[in-house]
């Protein structure tokens, strides 16, 4: 199931606040709600929170962004679905792949979370995602089953076939 948006929210001057969305489309007072929605009072770095909002249910994964000179931030990344028919657990070990991978080579930044937003959203559409981050950070997940995955195969394997039939 595609998310309809992908969000990131951090701790800021005066509270929580979205500080990107993808695409940009959710009215502002659906923002505010979601910041507050997509962290609980509780939530500490690793949590994972599921929550509903009018016609709308998202998944958040709250992770600790790291700041130089200061304090450590926290932050969400927050999949906004249109209906409750869609896999929390995909969305879980997709996005603890993303922070985990990005802190490991220490491109743990909102600037890098928000570049990767538009594909990451495709990923989760299509249950597989694999982008290459710098030189050294290639991230990827993939949820499709083997037969999910064959059939690609198979699909592409046809389409280069029709290609090279028309050369």
């Amino acid at each position: 199931m595609k998310p309809t948006n992908l969000c990131l929210v951090q701790m800021g001057a005066s509270g929580l606040e979205v500080i990107d969305t993808y695409p940009n489309t959710l009215p502002n007072e659906v923002l505010r709600e979601l910041a507050y929605k997509s962290m609980p009072l509780t939530a500490k770095p690793g949590d994972f929170a599921s929550a509903t909002m009018n016609e709308y249910s998202l998944s958040s994964y709250i992770f600790e962004v790291p700041q130089q000179d200061k304090r450590n931030n926290i932050a969400s990344l927050v999949a906004v679905y249109s209906t409750m028919e869609y896999n929390p657990t995909e969305v879980k070990k997709a996005f603890t792949v993303i922070v985990e991978e990005l802190n490991k080579k220490d491109l743990l930044k909102m600037e890098v979370i928000k570049s990767i937003l538009p594909n990451l959203q495709t990923g989760l559409s299509n249950r597989y995602f694999t982008m290459n981050i710098s030189s050294q950070a290639r991230i990827s997940f993939d949820f499709r089953s083997d037969d999910e995955k064959d059939v690609k195969t198979l699909d592409k394997r046809a389409e280069n076939v029709s290609d090279d039939l028309w050369r």
